[in-house]
């Protein structure tokens, strides 16, 4: 019995120190416990804008783009007016049909949809170029661009709808800088390419083709917008505050995602309409609309200009385009900094603006020096990108709804509806088929339009103003007058009072 008490005791002295070894708490673990929990207690918030940035930087990294025409036309074996008669038309063609789902179901979609699409379309595209080369293929990779350009709206929705009011002047200026400082990369690193003799056209249209596959699985694994946060910020724009005790607003709330759909699509319409009831939307958004049909119709042909009076073997394209791209972001940058006023003085800065673009596109269509139309180029595509900018957070911080694709898609689709006109007025075969230099100078025509009519709108706005202000200098000296008269009234008939008082009191007396 006493061996078997002994063994009893031994058992339990290492089962207690085997517990004691099991549950002792190892030092590192703790310290990698402590660090893990600091982690996810640090604040992440910033962490966000820098992924937006980096992929505004790797998405428009385009190495292929300054010297597309002269691969089309040297490795591919198209001419001129295959590309521009036959081939390019679809791309504006394309854009305008799918804008139109686009801005319909980009904020119902929740926006990363949309910003798939815009990647898939460039893949489409790029795929085209390398791995095929008939006319059918082409107009298949100009209907993908076109496809992915309609798609462009979801990044920027994205980008408000994930962050707060007062971030998106800041976000704007560095998402957009951040697109400019990627194709600014892109379009050096091409040039280099042919410069060096380190590669050919066709190497920059294969590594063109890598770039969007990177993109989408970057794109891949952005963080979600959740459709429940969408309803608390349309409740917050509207002045409620979501309360658990508040009956009415709760049972309005959409309770799941198939509820949410149905609820922002009986929406649409009086978003639409709240949105574009605010004069300052509407004046920003007709600017943005007919200057982005300009700016495309400009960029679609500038290579096929510079083709007429280009005879050098390497031309440089791509330092044109870098240059553009990083004078605009630079521009962005300094005006994210100074404190401008854009509800004074916009309608005056876009009055200017046209005008410099109008000159600068004029000039573009008659010079025969490649050097003077790369610096036209380069003029009117950074104007375009620093205003665009301007405009876009403009419109976005007057927003009374969380509809920023729908405002966005539908800008852009008027924009397009006007460049499907022009292209199939002016530059389609089917139409009057006008050489590239007649086309610039009706471009220059629209933007003194667009400069007179923001002109009219200053000049009606000051004249409204100096009458108001002439009625107040009008009434101000009548109702002084009568302040005076009726104080005058006053102050005699408080003397008539005084004297029948001391005539009672004499009386009395």
């Amino acid at each position: 019995m006493g061996s078997e008490d002994c063994d009893c005791n031994n058992d339990k002295e290492q089962i207690g120190a085997i517990s004691k070894l099991s549950f002792t708490p190892n030092p590192h673990l703790q310290t990698l416990r402590g660090r893990f929990r600091n982690l996810r207690r640090r604040d992440w918030t910033w962490l966000l804008p820098v992924l937006l940035c980096c992929y505004a930087v790797l998405k428009e990294i385009k190495v292929g783009e300054p010297f597309l025409f002269k691969y089309q036309t040297e490795y591919l074996n198209l001419t001129a007016e295959q590309i521009t008669g036959e081939i390019y038309p679809y791309n504006p063609y394309t854009y305008t049909i799918v804008l139109i789902p686009i801005f319909i179901f980009t904020d119902i979609l929740l926006y990363h949809p949309t910003m798939l699409l815009e990647v898939l379309g460039q893949i489409g595209f790029r795929a085209s170029l390398v791995f095929m080369s008939s006319v059918p293929s082409q107009i298949f990779g100009m209907m993908s661009y076109g496809v992915a350009t309609a798609s462009e709206v979801g990044f920027f929705s994205y980008i408000y709808a994930r962050l707060e009011k007062d971030q998106y002047r800041k976000l704007t200026s560095w998402t957009r800088a951040g697109t400019m400082a990627g194709r600014t990369f892109g379009y050096l690193f091409s040039q280099f390419l042919i410069l060096s003799n380190l590669g050919t056209y066709r190497t920059l249209n294969e590594i063109a083709f890598v770039m969007p596959c990177i993109v989408l699985v970057f794109c891949i694994f952005l963080p979600r917008v959740h459709w429940k946060v969408m309803v608390g910020r349309m409740l917050e724009a509207k002045g409620r505050e979501i309360k658990a005790s508040s009956t009415p607003s709760t049972k309005s709330l959409p309770k799941s995602y198939g509820k949410y759909v149905l609820y922002r699509l009986k929406k649409l319409r009086s978003d639409f309409c709240k949105v574009y009831q605010v004069g300052h939307i509407r004046k920003w958004s007709f600017w943005w609309a007919m200057t982005t049909c300009m700016s495309l119709q400009v960029a679609l042909f500038a290579q096929t200009l510079w083709g007429e009076v280009q005879t050098e073997k390497s031309p440089l394209n791509g330092f044109a385009e870098a240059a553009y791209t990083a004078t605009a972001t630079l521009a962005i940058l300094g005006m994210n900094a100074l404190p401008i006023n854009w509800d004074k003085w916009g309608e005056l800065a876009l009055v200017i603006i046209s005008s410099i673009d109008a000159a600068l596109l004029f000039l573009y269509s008659q010079t025969m020096s490649i050097y003077v139309m790369y610096f036209c180029y380069i003029s009117y595509r950074s104007l375009y990108q620093v205003m665009i900018t301007i405009a876009q957070w403009n419109i976005a911080k007057k927003m009374m709804c969380e509809s920023y694709g729908l405002v966005f898609g539908v800008n852009g689709f008027i924009a397009l509806i006007m460049q499907t006109i022009l292209t199939v007025v002016i530059s389609d075969k089917r139409g009057l088929g006008l050489p590239v230099r007649a086309q610039y100078i009706i471009y220059a025509c629209c933007h003194l339009v667009i400069a007179l009519i923001f002109l009219v709108s200053i000049t009606l706005t000051l004249v409204s103003y100096l009458c108001e202000r002439k009625k107040k200098d009008v009434i101000r000296p009548q109702s002084s007058q009568n302040d005076l008269e009726a104080q005058a009234d006053k102050t005699s008939q408080g003397s008539g009072e005084t004297d029948m008082s001391i005539t009672n009191e004499k009386n009395e007396v």
